[in-house]
């Protein structure tokens, strides 16, 4: 036999706003998906470039090349995460996936710049800037979103004495 807990329904979210918010939640979750699987694709093609020659490296650079994946690592499991997070919360007005993707949006942008800094100076060619753009809009998009007015609640009716 199992227990039945109790479980409080949350309200449904309703009205122009709660559209909005389902909507922009899942654009940015779609973003951040995508963005992931992009950077999984260009960290997958660089390493495969640097790893036949890791054996040139001197050991000083072959931890920073180690730490540097860590980080790539770590960042990309952010975007995935990050990304699901915001689609399953879509139906919600939880406010901490939204602040989620400004803050990890924000350091993929950072790491985009630099990246972007690092591959003119070293190549002579100026790479295509659309990354940047797409992190852009989905910190724009989380903000307004955050911005959104979250529907209040009527109070319930008040109920008179109890007799029994």
């Amino acid at each position: 036999m199992s227990a039945q807990y109790p479980q409080q329904t949350a309200p449904a979210m309703e009205g122009e706003n709660a559209k909005r918010s389902r909507k922009g939640r899942t654009g940015i979750g779609i973003g951040l998906l995508v963005m992931g699987a992009v950077s999984t694709a260009a960290t997958a093609f660089i390493y495969s470039q640097i790893i036949p020659d890791m054996e040139l490296f001197s050991e000083e650079q072959q931890s920073i090349q180690v730490v540097l994946a860590a980080v790539s690592v770590l960042m990309l499991l952010a975007l995935f995460g990050t990304g699901i997070w915001n689609i399953a919360a879509r139906r919600t007005w939880a406010m901490a996936p939204l602040i989620t993707a400004i803050v990890v949006s924000g350091a993929s942008l950072i790491f985009a710049v630099i990246n972007i800094v690092d591959s003119a100076t070293t190549t002579g060619r100026l790479p295509s800037f659309w990354v940047v753009f797409v992190y852009i809009a989905i910190i724009g998009q989380a903000i307004r979103l955050l911005r959104l007015d979250e529907p209040r609640l009527a109070p319930a009716p008040a109920q008179g004495p109890q007799l029994w």
